[in-house]
């Protein structure tokens, strides 16, 4: 939370905040949880441009994935594409990072903002 003062509402929440961490803490001792980060697999930006072009996928981790590929190279596949293609992609991007916000997921946002930054980048550097 930002603000120039912190306010009853605001004492309140936090307080109900580290009252509920404190009582899941206790649980997760008392059962032995070890709590871990969710990892999930996300498609990078060339998975979303061959699916729009109807192109195969290959949105796996094995070694057939592009996952492990530089963003340099991934960007250098973009040249061919069409600069009208790039900017509905851009818009895309853009209206599923604000989803992602408005549904909560955060760090997706978040990737899909650097996603978006990279590739406007990307596109004024070749244009």
């Amino acid at each position: 939370m930002y603000a120039d003062r912190v306010t009853d509402s605001m004492k309140h929440a936090i307080s109900e905040t580290n009252r509920r961490r404190q009582h899941q803490m206790a649980y997760n001792l008392e059962h032995g949880i070890d709590p871990q980060t969710i990892i999930k697999k996300v498609a990078d930006i060339m998975e979303m441009v061959r699916a729009r072009e109807g192109e195969d996928d290959d949105t796996g981790s094995g070694t057939g994935s592009r996952r492990g590929r530089k963003k340099s190279a991934i960007f250098a596949d973009l040249a061919g594409v069409a600069p009208e293609e790039l900017g509905r992609l851009v818009a895309q991007l853009q209206e599923e990072m604000h989803q992602a916000a408005k549904d909560l997921r955060f760090e997706e946002a978040a990737r899909i903002r650097d996603e978006v930054n990279e590739l406007k980048r990307e596109i004024r550097a070749s244009g």
